[in-house]
């Protein structure tokens, strides 16, 4: 219990998932809530810290993708336009240019 206090501010991932599972464990059939709580904690922050993980993993790749795509975003929008006519030229001149 002591150690779940230390961590509980900021749980690192695995370190806060195993603490819940092992007293959990010790707990066992004593007290059926605590037990299914701690459990329910320990899947919680895993999947919290999977999603992140995720999450991160996804806006790397389409930042990276979107500087291989076209650099700045502000070069981009320089070009738009509220005329679609207008903002194709401006396009097409852009690459003309490049």
């Amino acid at each position: 219990s002591a150690a779940l206090a230390w961590v509980g501010h900021f749980p690192p991932g695995s370190l806060y998932g195993h603490l819940c599972q092992l007293l959990a464990m010790a707990l066992g059939d004593r007290d059926p809530l605590a037990t299914a709580g701690l459990l329910a904690e320990s899947l919680s922050v895993t999947m919290r810290h999977q999603l992140l993980a995720i999450v991160h993993t996804r806006a790397r790749k389409k930042r990276k993708a979107a500087a291989a795509a076209g650099g700045d975003i502000s070069d981009q929008l320089q070009g738009l336009s509220l005329d679609s006519q207008n903002s194709w030229d401006s396009q097409d001149s852009q690459n003309s240019q490049d």
